[in-house]
């Protein structure tokens, strides 16, 4: 992602000339103010994503500033510089909307690097809302939530898939949203106003699969009364979802394969095939490839099926997301005016979410059934999620810790304790990311595969 242009707002002339300097050396375009007035009138004039400035300034305190700005400029990411003993005043800066805090002496790595997660942060902003408009506000589907880099890859897939007629693969835990991501494809795609057809082939017992999805003719077996078109025939111009693929028997894939290669399919009793038009998107949670190796799956399905591929991210991954998404489900489910209590939304964003965002959708229903009032609070969420906090105001700098230790867990892991290898691949300076390692009482070499006892 390209650089985002940078104003530089400080009312020292000696450390805004040093930091401008500094900063147009490693090719990044600035601006420079002397007051907040100075700096309103220039993001007002565009052209500035990151608002970079002094925590103490004439006219208006960082915490004021942050305010103002996330107010009046919502895709603006402050960043505060504060000297040790004003560290205090940046985090609750941060609450009111600071993106993050250098403290001074500025360190130069550190510097380069909070600009650049700030720069990657507005370009996957705005690249996700343009895809999220390309999608159209209007669709039928709901769920698709969230800004995190995870939602982002969902959301450029969803684009390209629509534009396409190949067959797609979605895989993904239960729960993850995989018939939301189906429909999200069909419904901007050029087969809109066409037939959406979806089955759950796990829902339905063998004996019945092949009737469900083909249709059959009176007469064709013991029950069969009249004449049934089957799903694939009344999806016909349009789209057909089958979700829970894998469940699928042998027979039932070879005819399946047969309608994806030739277009065409006999009914149950019939011996006349039927021509059909049907853009095909499977899902499954099983790993298909391991499903060929063991002979549960034909491999030539599973490669006629496989051309458009998307691995939906488990919402343990993507956590940074679960406060949008808390506030969408809450809309849902009638009490969009609810409020979620700190305590409450601590204990929602350390739970792991095996079962995804329909776990999270019943957890907050289940929760709403004993709120009297507004608002949410950790003793309203069930057991499981572990025992009720103090209620505390989570700031933002405890929330960019914890995930941040997380991704640096998920790295060392990844990576077997390498923890230079971590810091290049995370983009982050070694010396910096030891500092960070200290900081978080994270030890490498925990992380290194242990040698088999000989």
């Amino acid at each position: 992602m390209e650089p985002v242009p940078i104003l530089l707002l400080d009312d020292d002339a000696n450390t805004r000339k040093g930091l401008s300097t500094f900063l147009s050396m490693q090719g990044l375009s600035v601006r420079v103010a002397t007051r907040p007035s100075e700096a309103f009138a220039a993001l007002e004039e565009g052209g500035a994503g990151i608002l970079l400035t002094d925590v103490r300034m004439p006219e208006m305190d960082g915490i004021s500033l942050a305010r103002e700005v996330k107010k009046r400029f919502p895709d603006v990411m402050v960043l505060v510089m504060t000297a040790y003993g004003n560290v205090k005043d940046a985090v609750v800066a941060m609450r009111e909307g600071a993106f993050d805090y250098l403290t001074k002496p500025l360190d130069e790595e550190e510097l380069l690097l909070s600009l650049r997660k700030a720069s990657d942060y507005v370009s996957l902003r705005s690249e996700v809302r343009t895809l999220r408009r390309s999608l159209g506000a209007s669709s039928p589907y709901e769920g698709l939530v969230g800004g995190s880099e995870a939602m982002g890859e969902v959301y450029r897939f969803i684009a390209n898939a629509a534009a396409a007629e190949s067959s797609v693969l979605i895989n993904g835990e239960t729960g993850s949203g995989k018939e939301i991501v189906a429909r999200a494809i069909h419904f901007n795609s050029s087969r809109k106003d066409r037939p959406l057809v979806a089955v759950s082939c796990g829902a339905l017992p063998e004996a019945l699969i092949e009737s469900e999805l083909f249709g059959h003719l009176k007469g064709a077996f013991t029950g069969a009364v009249a004449d049934r078109a089957g799903k694939i025939r009344s999806a016909d111009g349009g789209t057909l979802f089958l979700d829970e693929i894998a469940t699928l028997s042998l027979s039932s894939q070879v005819k399946l394969l047969r309608v994806i290669e030739e277009r065409s399919f006999e009914p149950l009793g019939s011996d006349r095939a039927i021509e059909v038009d049907i853009r095909l998107i499977a899902a499954t949670n099983e790993d298909l490839a391991r499903a060929v190796e063991e002979g549960r799956f034909r491999k030539d399905l599973f490669y006629r099926l496989n051309v458009l591929h998307i691995e939906l991210p488990p919402l343990r991954t993507h956590k940074e997301d679960i406060p949008p998404l808390v506030r969408h489900l809450l809309g849902r489910l009638g009490r969009g005016g609810a409020r979620v209590s700190s305590g409450a939304m601590s204990l929602l964003l350390r739970h792991d979410w095996p079962g995804n965002v329909r776990e999270l959708e019943n957890v907050l229903e289940s929760a709403l059934a004993s709120v009297e009032g507004d608002l949410l609070a950790a003793e309203h969420l069930p057991p499981v999620l572990g025992a009720p906090e103090e209620p505390r105001p989570m700031r933002l700098s405890d929330k960019v810790a914890y995930f941040e230790k997380q991704i640096m867990v998920e790295k060392l892991k990844e990576l077997h304790g390498n923890a230079a290898r971590a810091a290049r691949e995370l983009g982050c300076p070694l010396r910096t990311f030891r500092r960070k390692l200290a900081h978080h009482s994270l030890e490498p070499s925990s992380f290194k595969l242990s040698r088999p006892s000989p």
